[in-house]
Parts: C-alpha cells; sequence; structure tokens
C-alpha cells in the first residue's frame, strides 16, 4: 500500500517529470532535426518548463490543508518518464515527436486521476481532478499546434 503526500507530489514530483521530460526534448534538439520538429521542440520544451513553474504557482494556491493531505492506499506510484517513448525517428517525424509527446503525458493524466479517485478529502479530489484536465487541455493544445505545424 502507497502512501503520497499532496505537497510532495505538486511540489517535487510533477515539476521534475516536466523538467525531465524537457531535458529529453532539449537533448533531441541538440542533433540535426527537421525544420517543423524543431517548431514542435521548441514549443515543447517551454510547454514543458512552463508546466514545472506552474506547478509551483498553483502551491501558492492551494490551502494548507490540502498540501498536507495524505493519499493513503494510493497503489500506483507516480509515473516515472520513459525515455524510450522518443525514438530517434523523432528528429525528422513529426508524427513520431507527437506520438512520444502523448505517451509523456498520458502516465500523468492517469496518475491524477487516479490519485482523485483515491483521495478522502473532497478538496484533494478538487485539486487532482483539476490537475487532469489542465494537462488533457495541454495534450490538445499540443496536437493542434502539431497539426499546423504538419499544415504548412
Amino acid at each position: 500500500m502507497r502512501f503520497e503526500q499532496t505537497r510532495n507530489i505538486l511540489q517535487r514530483l510533477a515539476p521534475e517529470y516536466h523538467r525531465q521530460v524537457s531535458k529529453y526534448y532539449q537533448q533531441l534538439a541538440a542533433g540535426e532535426v527537421s525544420p517543423r520538429v524543431r517548431l514542435m521542440l521548441d514549443y515543447l520544451i517551454d510547454h514543458e518548463q512552463q508546466r514545472a513553474l506552474a506547478l509551483g504557482e498553483f502551491c501558492n494556491d492551494t490551502p494548507y490543508q490540502v498540501l498536507e493531505h495524505w493519499l493513503k492506499g494510493l497503489e500506483a506510484n507516480f509515473p516515472v518518464v520513459q525515455a524510450e517513448l522518443l525514438e530517434a525517428g523523432a528528429a525528422t517525424d513529426l508524427d513520431l515527436l507527437i506520438k512520444a509527446a502523448v505517451g509523456f503525458k498520458r502516465p500523468l493524466i492517469e496518475y491524477f486521476s487516479h490519485a482523485c479517485e483515491h483521495c478522502s478529502d473532497e478538496q484533494t479530489s478538487y485539486l487532482f481532478d483539476k490537475l487532469k484536465l489542465q494537462e488533457e487541455k495541454a495534450m490538445k493544445r499540443m496536437i493542434r499546434h502539431a497539426q499546423g505545424l504538419a499544415d504548412l
């Protein structure tokens, strides 16, 4: 049985996840990439860095009792960034890059959904639902951005 505190998720685990994803995008961008992939990588790097920063600001507006809430019986570990999602072909194939980006988002969405379902506190449940919705919206924006680049 797992226990996790909301504060730890919001201030350490989730921001580090976003920073790690950004790092993988930066490593890919350091090599030779196609122009469309370069534009998408710039977007993704900035997006992940902004998500990490936004979680810190999100904590400033979160009530103390929510941050101190312990999720008991949380059977899922916080997701680990799966580097293998970012295939070498993603440097030249926008579709492979988007597939990886969606693959990075899904575990966060699933974790926040799982956490929401396992909260004994209504405010904390609301917070995780809000985080899940933010990640879903971010994924949709990312896909729309990629579709715009594909149309160029």
